[in-house]
């Protein structure tokens, strides 16, 4: 009886936790990140950066990967390839995902794949057009991401503006002119 008693414990514990799991929704800070970056030789020999996978981990174990493609650069000179930042780029107050694809150029610049986490999804979502917003600058009290670039004393400005739900390109320009550093 005893026996019995232990076993029909056992398999309602086993069925308590199957029952939880079913039921659990991932919220937002049940998330850790891990990044791998993946590299190609070319015709060279060097070794290139090609992508990046990043792993999602829910805190029950449950994992999904979010792929992302570098800037083509030696990752054993260039620094930064992979690195995430949780940052609210969507101005949601909610932190949202930037994972870093690799420097623009010598002037420390970075592009980044960026992922929204969707409240209604319980799931992080690509940003169309977000990796390409060189060294991004955010003004959330405008709804805005400005985007410079430079090389020497030539610059690159973009602008950004979230427009229900999207991102999207409200303004470019450049300039010669000789800018502080």
């Amino acid at each position: 009886m005893k026996r019995i008693l232990t076993a029909t414990a056992i398999l309602l514990l086993a069925m308590i936790s199957v029952g939880c799991r079913a039921q659990y929704v991932p919220q937002r800070g049940d998330y850790t990140f891990k990044t791998q970056v993946f590299t190609t030789t070319d015709e060279e020999g060097s070794t290139i950066a090609d992508s990046i996978l990043t792993t999602v981990t829910d805190k029950m174990g449950k994992s999904f990967t979010l792929v992302s493609y570098t800037e083509p650069l030696d990752p054993d000179f260039w620094q930064g390839f992979g690195g995430i930042r949780e940052d609210d780029i969507n101005f949601d107050g909610t932190p949202d995902l930037m994972i870093c694809l690799g420097p623009t150029n010598s002037f420390g610049g970075f592009t980044y794949d960026g992922y929204i986490w969707d409240t209604a999804t319980h799931k992080f979502v690509r940003v169309e057009h977000f990796d390409e917003i060189l060294d991004p600058q955010f003004f959330p009290e405008k709804n805005q991401i400005l985007g410079t670039f430079r090389i020497d004393s030539h610059y690159w400005f973009s602008l950004y503006e979230w427009q229900n739900g999207k991102l999207v390109l409200i303004e470019e320009s450049c300039s010669d002119d000789e800018m502080d550093d």
